[in-house]
């Protein structure tokens, strides 16, 4: 869940969530694909990630685990 998620969403957001939001710095996919950390996994993220979306770390390597096994997103 994102920053902006848990702001507009604050009735569902667990402690785990609002923590997160706090604290984990998040990216747009054109700075992720772009960083060196996944310079690997460019192709994989492109396909994946959402334009004008922001992601923490946490966030896309779940995305990578589960594409990596198969699951839907």
């Amino acid at each position: 869940m994102g920053k902006l998620e848990v702001i507009k969403d604050k009735a569902k957001a667990t402690p785990a969530d609002v923590s997160e939001a706090l604290e984990a710095p998040t990216f747009t996919k054109s700075q992720i694909v772009k960083s060196n950390k996944y310079m690997a996994r460019r192709d994989a993220l492109n396909a994946l990630l959402i334009d004008n979306k922001e992601y923490s770390f946490t966030e896309v390597d779940g995305i990578l685990k589960k594409f990596d096994k198969g699951g839907k997103q």
